[in-house]
């Protein structure tokens, strides 16, 4: 039976090369037998021309050095094609995308730029409406090489997302698409950690224009700049992290190319450097793996943090040491409220508690303005919150009542809205160890001064970004981890209660070190010693 692609292909060469009024004759003159010859003629001779120019572009991919090749390739839960890369994250991903379909274009001759889209979780790059067909063939040798899949964005058609893209029928919808996205699979050496599917890149077919004095592209879709560029613009090379707020602000990594007129700043792109501190607090065995799993979730989901800074109050454990991005600081209970004494802090930084993590990629933006205001993340306001001692420490503070509360979880700090408190006095009421305590507390009262101090002073705006918290004690609590573990949809968590009698007696503390060890399976720079560690292989 003849291909479905193939004859689709072979009616719109026969409506081509035969006029309009020969077909209307050869339909009620020319036997069907003889027009399914014809046909079926044709379908032989574009197969045997795909064919050579698919070895042809397949050579071409051969050719080319790609970097970053996976060890090995596995299935997805689903079935799909997964490839295998120790030290996985979702930014190495993203780059490593980039790479191959650059490469890829590269090798083939096809001339690209990369567009800043509207959705900056994925790459974009443009290439001329006159390629589309030399793009094909070379993504689909790509994709053979290198098993990924394909599907239309716009118009959008999902139904190809299961067929390797280096089969005929998953590019079915390829000559209606204007957009398309390329997905690789990756997975960690664990299986635990899937990226690639909010990934990918997406490729965009501009259209030349010479209706003026100049020869024009339009694009297909906005983007965050423009739709029309001159079609003789100076490509220019530029940061990953100018493309996509997710991105990893690091000039060592090789840059992308795009055109002068699209090298203007996002309206949410962040410029200042932003610090992470973190306490710690619980020597043992499960207040380190608090810490450790509080390192890669900014390893694993905000590349973009500057330098960490552990405050400790208690003798930080061995694999913990000083260098280029981290920093350790030896200090006493309450140092929360003079965190903007640390020396060579950013003016603007993440705190995390302990159990506080990030459980999906963030921007700089999801946390400050570009001002450099704080965008804190309000929880549920409750009469036992409108109670709690640090609204009244908040009033003292401004003259203004309270009347929202803040999440747990990572918070964003400003030194100078800690420098005035301190200038003005206030001192935010202690706070009982949060992990210690049998039920779920209610706002810091750290949080809640310092956040309501700059909501009344116009150096905040509070936030609703979800929070997930869980007590270790909670009943049932395997079942909530396990679904968190298999949606990886929340992007805020905290937990409590690891070091309370209840968790222990209960077996929640050993369920949630369990799920830390699968949601973050991949180590951070951070863990010398880890059998990850570059360290230990040189």
């Amino acid at each position: 039976m003849a291909d479905s692609t193939a004859m689709g292909s072979a009616n719109r060469v026969y409506r081509r090369i035969v006029p309009g009024p020969v077909r209307k004759v050869a339909a009620s003159r020319v036997p069907p037998r003889v027009r399914r010859k014809v046909k079926g003629g044709l379908v032989r001779t574009l197969n045997r021309r795909e064919a050579r120019l698919h070895r042809r572009a397949l050579r071409l991919v051969r050719k080319s050095d790609f970097a970053g090749a996976s060890e090995r390739r596995t299935r997805t839960p689903d079935g799909r094609v997964g490839h295998v890369h120790s030290g996985l994250t979702v930014d190495l991903a993203r780059r490593l995308d980039h790479d191959l379909v650059t490469a890829a274009f590269d090798a083939a001759g096809i001339a690209w730029f990369a567009v800043p889209a509207l959705d900056d979780r994925r790459i974009c790059l443009a290439v001329e409406q006159h390629d589309k067909g030399q793009v094909r063939r070379v993504l689909r040798a790509l994709l053979e090489e290198h098993t990924g899949y394909v599907v239309s964005v716009s118009p959008a058609d999902n139904g190809t997302r299961s067929v390797p893209g280096s089969h005929v029928k998953a590019w079915k919808s390829y000559g209606k698409a204007k957009v398309v996205r390329i997905t690789w699979l990756r997975t960690d050496p664990t299986e635990n950690l899937w990226v690639g599917e909010d990934e990918g890149i997406e490729i965009e077919f501009w259209t030349p224009n010479g209706d003026l004095s100049y020869e024009r592209l339009v694009g297909p879709r906005p983007n965050r700049v423009q739709r029309v560029v001159p079609r003789d613009a100076m490509g220019i090379e530029i940061t990953f992290d100018r493309l996509s707020g997710y991105c990893d602000i690091d000039g060592d990594m090789t840059p992308s190319i795009t055109l002068e007129h699209f090298d203007i700043p996002r309206l949410e792109e962040i410029t200042f450097p932003v610090d992470a501190v973190l306490q710690w607090q619980h020597p043992g065995p499960w207040g380190e793996e608090l810490l450790r799993a509080s390192l890669r979730s900014l390893h694993q989901y905000a590349p973009w943090v500057d330098v960490v800074h552990v405050v400790a109050e208690a003798p930080v454990p061995e694999w913990l040491r000083n260098d280029d991005r981290l920093t350790v600081v030896h200090t006493g209970p309450g140092a929360e409220a003079r965190l903007h004494r640390l020396p060579d802090l950013a003016k603007n930084f993440l705190l995390l508690r302990p159990g506080a993590l990030l459980g999906r990629p963030t921007r700089p933006f999801d946390y400050f303005t570009p001002h450099g205001s704080t965008r804190p993340r309000r929880g549920l306001w409750t009469a036992e919150e409108s109670f709690a001692p640090w609204t009244v420490a908040a009033y003292s503070a401004t003259g203004h009542a309270a009347t929202q509360s803040y999440a747990p979880g990572p918070q964003p700090y400003a030194v100078e809205v800690l420098r005035r408190l301190a200038e003005a006095g206030a001192e935010p009421e202690p706070a009982l160890d949060a992990q210690l305590v049998p039920s779920l507390p209610t706002t810091h009262p750290v949080d809640g001064l310092v956040h309501h101090f700059a909501y009344s002073s116009g150096l905040a705006d509070p936030s609703g970004e979800v929070t997930v918290v869980l007590h270790a004690a909670l009943p049932g609590i395997r079942q909530r981890l396990d679904r968190l573990l298999v949606r990886r949809d929340t992007r805020q968590l905290q937990f409590f209660g690891l070091g309370s009698d209840e968790a222990l007696s209960r077996g929640g503390n050993d369920a949630v070190i369990q799920f830390l060890h699968r949601y973050f399976p991949v180590a951070s720079p951070f863990e010398h010693g880890n059998s990850e560690d570059p360290d230990n292989h040189t």
